[in-house]
């Protein structure tokens, strides 16, 4: 009985950690049982952490999936639900209530595309593709489809959004149609939350 014992405590620590910190610019906090702390390289995440950055800051997250969450200034995101276990019960949930982000889907993404979820006040995101970014503001919210599709749903309207169109969401008002974005307007968000590489999410 002991024996188990401590095999189940050793075991569920794991578990419940589910990827790592490996880049960051500026200060970034993050909020866990209720104690907010300076967030580190390496610094191992778990579920339900909110991380919190300031004003030219940014931190990038890597999942066990090898999902890749990159997220800019001024922003909160959370680890709303998190497990990997290269299986369809596999789940991503997560949750911006402001900011900028970029996210390159994992292995979640292949395995239970429909379980991989981002929530920001307005919307919900889905994923059938690889990459996409957004911008969440106070009077507007803004998403782009780099590559493969990705799916909004807001107020019982619901868009597929393509590789290279974008989407905007206005509080309170359901999605306008898809449109093309211009170039300018993805390296403007990628100036806010570049320094990924392939090489880092590789499978």
């Amino acid at each position: 009985m002991k024996f188990l014992i401590i095999i189940l405590l050793l075991i569920v620590p794991l578990l419940a950690e589910v990827g790592k910190i490996i880049y960051i610019k500026g200060e970034v906090s993050f909020l866990r049982d209720g104690k907010l702390k300076s967030a580190t390289v390496g610094m191992q995440l778990k579920e339900k952490d909110t991380f919190l950055t300031k004003e030219s800051s940014l931190v990038k997250l890597l999942f066990a999936d090898k999902s890749a969450i990159s997220i800019g200034s001024n922003s909160d995101f959370s680890i709303e639900n998190y497990f990997f276990d290269e299986k369809k019960n596999s789940m991503a949930k997560f949750k911006m209530k402001k900011g900028i982000f970029r996210a390159i889907t994992g292995k979640i993404a292949k395995i239970s595309p429909d379980k991989f979820k981002l929530k920001t006040k307005t919307v919900t995101i889905g994923i059938r593709g690889r990459i996409f970014s957004g911008v969440i503001e106070k009077a507007r919210e803004e998403f782009f489809c780099e590559k493969g599709t990705i799916y909004i749903s807001s107020r019982d309207t619901s868009f597929d959004i393509a590789k290279g169109f974008k989407i905007q969401v206005i509080p309170g008002r359901a999605p306008t149609p898809p449109q093309r974005y211009k170039s300018s307007e993805l390296r403007k968000v990628h100036s806010q939350i570049s320094g990924f590489t392939n090489k880092q999410c590789k499978r």
